[in-house]
């Protein structure tokens, strides 16, 4: 990609910007205009950190401002990166330890009719899975989100935290950075369940999201109102009862060079066939 002269992007080193938060006193600024719902004055923020030296918490404010800490007319609230930095903080990513002991839930499998799944979580990582056949989802969770819904809510909310993270990747933003994430196809050996599947992969992270042709076509009205029409609302239901046998999913090579997967999608013996391009763009949808 080339170089834009319309636009300026400037950056800190990490060391820099990391280096600003190695003091208690502006991690108490960050924390006390994260937790306000509009922007703080001076001596209103002053209050609410508990500083009373002013000169002191002047010039602890003043290393904030600009990079994690916005200043205008309205007082002082925090940038993209200071938003982002106090969500990681409250999120647990950097102070919290979590871990949930497997435990089966209410399915049914997809792929192989079993009653119940299974959900468990360590390692700041989800898992929604089956024990008796290939059904597996892993993916990153808060960990400070854990305690925050009973353990029979867990399925369902890890469940909806990977749709909200999916969507994100393939409207082509990363999830983990926010950089570009673009998508292909891959072919696979003969001994996985589909032949081929899809790869988004951020060019600044590296952070990656693999799984199923399906996924682009979950966004499409065509394939939502496939679904609807067979008593399956996509936007709210469960991923696991989207469908009551692995047969009602079929992906196949539809070329090879370049890769293209055709995707074919069978409820109440009703169609809808799908065609997804090399770089993960749907290229045909037909319901019939």
């Amino acid at each position: 990609m080339g170089r834009d002269a319309s636009r300026t992007v400037a950056r800190q080193t990490p060391e820099e910007t990391f280096g600003l938060l190695s003091n208690d006193r502006r991690v108490d600024i960050l924390q006390a205009l994260g937790e306000a719902a509009e922007p703080r004055s001076f001596s209103a923020l002053r209050e609410r950190v508990g500083e009373r030296d002013s000169g002191k918490f002047n010039y602890h404010l003043g290393k904030l401002v600009g990079h994690l800490v916005v200043r205008d007319d309205d007082g002082y609230r925090l940038s993209i990166a200071g938003r982002q930095t106090y969500g990681a903080i409250v999120s647990g990513a950097y102070t919290t330890e979590a871990e949930l002991t497997p435990f089966e839930f209410e399915g049914p499998c997809p792929m192989c009719g079993r009653k119940h799944l299974v959900a468990e979580y360590a390692d700041e990582r989800a898992k929604l899975y089956c024990p008796d056949c290939e059904l597996y989802n892993e993916f990153s969770f808060p960990p400070a989100s854990l305690d925050q819904f009973d353990r029979e809510e867990l399925p369902y909310a890890f469940d909806r935290w990977m749709r909200a993270t999916i969507s994100k990747v393939v409207y082509g933003f990363c999830s983990n950075c926010g950089g570009r994430a673009d998508g292909h196809l891959e072919r696979e050996d003969a001994d996985y369940p589909v032949p081929v599947t899809v790869r988004y992969e951020c060019d600044r992270c590296g952070d990656v999201v693999q799984g199923y042709p399906l996924l682009p076509l979950l966004y499409r009205v065509e394939t939502v109102s496939f679904f609807a029409d067979h008593g399956v609302d996509v936007l709210h239901d469960p991923t696991w009862r989207y469908f009551r046998s692995e047969e009602e999913m079929d992906v196949a090579v539809a070329s090879e060079d370049p890769l293209r997967t055709r995707v074919r999608l069978t409820l109440d013996g009703d169609e809808l066939v799908a065609v997804v391009g090399p770089d993960v763009t749907v290229e045909d949808v037909t319901v019939g």
